[in-house]
């Protein structure tokens, strides 16, 4: 992929990201991709790459490997970039899975020159699939945090390969309701009463208790119940981490954090909980709004 191109292909992945996401609003194209569990193209692209280069060291028989030394040799920035991410997936693959990796090969990994990097045995450059998507979430979780912390954003999601774990034959509608708690500018009266308060008068939850967003569904909604509400809580703590990361006590209210909910979306019983919650008829969750009528106002 080029630059030249590469702004047309992001507008309409963003597009397709939306679209698969369900949203009405925009939302940050970084977490649509955490949502849908699909890294960035540009990530794809690098492991594409590092994939390439490993199978070439591989064999001392390629013929490209002569080439890569001397373009190396010569300078060339752009397959440097390339190689450097070689270096960081063998680097990262010693740390991570030692017995692959021979002792000798071991030192020369450390010393991270690249041109050193076509002198180790064929086995270091062995890879399974399963530690491509591990490689890959490292390297979209480092792509994902400096995108967000240039643009002022106090906390970062965490990002998966998996899939959302959703039920088998879960109706589209039910999809997703389930996949709008994961972003905070959906449906919920809480963002649509910023949103327009002339439009939407009131950010209340059906319960009365608390504004209507997600985590006040999931954790302190009266309709909710007790029994889900708990359970979702403890799920929150978990993939988290600790209290502090859910959100900060503020008497009895839970102030938003807006990716503690995204962070728990790979959770199997916590997206369950999910279902159990959006299908509640008694919340009157939005499933569509009228934006022309809205523009009209």
């Amino acid at each position: 992929m080029k630059n030249s191109n590469m702004s047309d292909i992001n507008s309409l992945w963003y597009k397709v990201s939306k679209a698969a996401v369900g949203a009405v609003f925009n939302v940050h194209h970084a977490i649509l991709e955490v949502i849908l569990g699909v890294p960035p193209l540009q990530i794809s692209s690098r492991v594409i790459a590092v994939k390439h280069y490993l199978k070439v060291f591989s064999d001392v028989r390629d013929i490209h490997q002569d080439f890569v030394i001397s373009q190396l040799e010569e300078g060339n920035t752009s397959l440097k970039s390339q190689l450097r991410d070689v270096q960081k997936f063998l680097n990262w693959k010693s740390e991570n899975s030692n017995n692959d990796i021979e002792p000798s090969d071991i030192l020369i990994i450390e010393e991270n020159d690249l041109l050193k990097l076509p002198n180790l045995s064929p086995n270091s450059y062995k890879y399974t699939k399963g530690m491509m998507e591990k490689f890959t979430e490292v390297l979209w979780q480092e792509c994902i945090q400096n995108q967000l912390m240039n643009e002022g954003w106090p906390s970062f999601p965490q990002v998966s390969c998996r899939p959302l774990p959703l039920p088998v034959g879960i109706n589209r509608e039910i999809e997703v309701l389930v996949m709008s708690l994961f972003y905070p500018n959906n449906l919920l009266n809480s963002f649509l009463f910023n949103l327009d308060r002339r439009t939407w008068t009131s950010p209340l939850c059906s319960c009365l208790n608390g504004e209507q967003n997600a985590l006040h569904l999931l954790t302190g909604c009266d309709i909710v119940g007790s029994d889900t509400s708990d359970k979702a809580m403890t799920i929150l703590k978990i993939c988290n981490g600790t209290l502090s990361s859910v959100g900060t006590h503020s008497g009895s209210e839970i102030l938003w954090n807006h990716f503690s909910v995204l962070n728990c979306s790979r959770d199997s019983k916590f997206i369950e909980l999910c279902v159990e919650v959006v299908e509640i008829e008694g919340l009157n969750l939005k499933r569509k709004i009228d934006l022309k009528k809205k523009k009209n106002t």
